[in-house]
């Protein structure tokens, strides 16, 4: 019995569908559980071909079939050993009397022999090749299950914390999803557990996640309504009151001066030659309907719509200044707007400076791979903050990028910033760009940096609570 793909796939999520069946139905999470059921399935199949010895068997029993067809080898001990080894293999009982009584008889006894044991071998073969196909396959599907269910015993453990946090692992399920190890789960199952046993770290992000509130814009536009207009209309079908005279030869609605030209003898035949010609003067007869017309018409009409909200930079200090618990502050920042934007469809795009800069992005296809290894690096080097602002420009000035909320996260020990890198940052800012920061710590230079920013909130990593907030003017 041939393996099939679809058998296998029908028993592997039947198995994993008590446990994890309200996982495996979500769309992303489903399309890559079949390929990877597909990847296992293709390689258990070259498993079993490659150790898969019934071959040899196969050919040996087609030899001595060729030769009972063709009559070029008469039933013998050859054939009767070759068969013994078979059955020994596979462990099948092997009558040696039976055949060798068989070999005593006569030729015509013989050649029923030949046959009745080349039936029995092919009958015992394929019996034995598919017990053995099928205790491979079910070796491997349970070596396969278990990991499986190790792997999505993770990702629930890993969705219920994010749902604690109304964050919906659901959206993570991209194209990265296959090089998410177990190691990859552990690291954002361990920020997710951070974030729900420090409320005001969750605090602070979710208020960062809400930076630009939802704005309202007018427009004029065109609606085209359909009204309905009843209309009077002739029925002349409708006999309901009179409306004039006609001439015609209907009896029933003739004048009474017409039909009294009948009672004169004189007069009689005038009436005939009226009615034949349809001459006779009738009432005119009709009644009134009213229709239903659709009548289309345009009008303008003043909208108020909601923007959508904009695409998000994150610049993360990952200076050696901010190894400890800024460092925290600062993965847990990035890691819980990196949900906020996938679950408010946002682009996010993550800058980590020190000394130089690294990138990645964060949208519908991709960006859990990056975020992990992001939440695995240790912060070192010094701090120089120009190169991540003059990319978050060069991104602000992108079509996917426009109107970007740019976030510094850092403790902001650092020097001042270039008269034309503020110059540029207040260009932006005019097209509708803002510039915030979240400072970590005492250490930083209010009074220079400060000023640049439309909004600058400031953590004190001690007591984990935001202890003022400060909304500066634009320069």
């Amino acid at each position: 019995m041939p393996i099939n793909l679809l058998t296998e796939k029908s028993i592997i999520k039947k198995s994993l569908n008590n446990q994890f069946g309200y996982l495996i139905q979500k769309n992303r999470l489903s399309s890559y559980l079949d390929n990877h059921i597909n990847n296992w399935f293709n390689k258990a199949c070259q498993f079993t071909q490659k150790n898969n010895s019934f071959p040899i068997f196969c050919d040996k029993w087609k030899i001595w079939n060729k030769h009972f067809r063709k009559k070029t080898k008469l039933f013998d001990n050859e054939i009767i050993s070759e068969y013994e080894n078979f059955c020994k293999l596979v462990n099948i009982p092997f009558d040696s009397n039976f055949w060798q009584k068989k070999l005593k008889e006569n030729t015509e006894e013989k050649a029923l022999a030949f046959h009745l044991l080349l039936n029995e071998w092919q009958k015992n073969l394929d019996k034995a090749q598919a017990s053995w196909e099928l205790e491979q396959i079910n070796r491997a599907r349970g070596k396969f299950l278990l990991e499986l269910q190790k792997w999505l015993e993770l990702i629930q453990q890993l969705e219920q914390k994010l749902s604690l946090l109304g964050l919906d692992f659901g959206l993570w399920f991209d194209d990265s999803l296959g090089s998410l190890t177990p190691q990859n789960i552990e690291e954002l199952k361990r920020w997710a557990t951070y974030f729900t046993q420090d409320k005001e770290a969750q605090k602070i992000a979710d208020l960062l996640g809400r930076i630009r509130q939802i704005e309202q814009s007018s427009k004029i536009e065109n609606i085209v309504q359909t009204i309905y207009v009843s209309t009077p209309k002739v029925d002349v079908n409708s006999k309901e009151e009179i409306n004039g005279l006609r001439l015609d030869k209907d009896l029933e609605y003739a004048l009474p001066s017409e039909l009294a030209l009948i009672a004169d003898s004189e007069t009689e035949i005038l009436f005939d030659l009226k009615y034949l010609e349809s001459k006779l003067v009738c009432f005119e007869l009709q009644g009134t309907i009213y229709q239903d017309e659709k009548i289309t018409q345009t009008r303008e009409v003043e909208t108020q719509e909601e923007e959508k909200l904009g695409p998000m930079i994150l610049c993360i200090d990952s200076s050696a200044s901010m190894s400890g618990t800024p460092e925290y502050i600062a993965k847990a920042i990035a890691f819980y707007l990196g949900n906020k934007a996938k679950t408010q469809d946002r682009k996010c795009f993550v800058i980590n400076f020190s000394t130089d800069i690294e990138t990645f992005e964060i949208s519908a296809a991709k960006g859990i791979t990056d975020l992990v290894t992001f939440l695995q690096k240790s912060f070192h080097g010094g701090t120089d903050v120009a190169p991540a602002l003059n990319h978050a420009l060069s991104l602000c000035q992108s079509r996917n990028y426009e109107k970007a909320d740019v976030l510094m996260i850092s403790d902001f020990v650092m020097g001042e910033l270039p008269e034309s890198l503020l110059n540029h940052i207040q260009q932006q800012r005019e097209k509708g760009n803002k510039f915030n920061s979240l400072v970590i710590g005492n250490l930083f230079m209010n009074n220079r940096l400060g000023t640049h920013f439309d909004n600058e909130w400031i953590y004190n990593s001690n007591s984990h609570q935001i202890e003022q907030l400060v909304n500066f003017f634009k320069m």
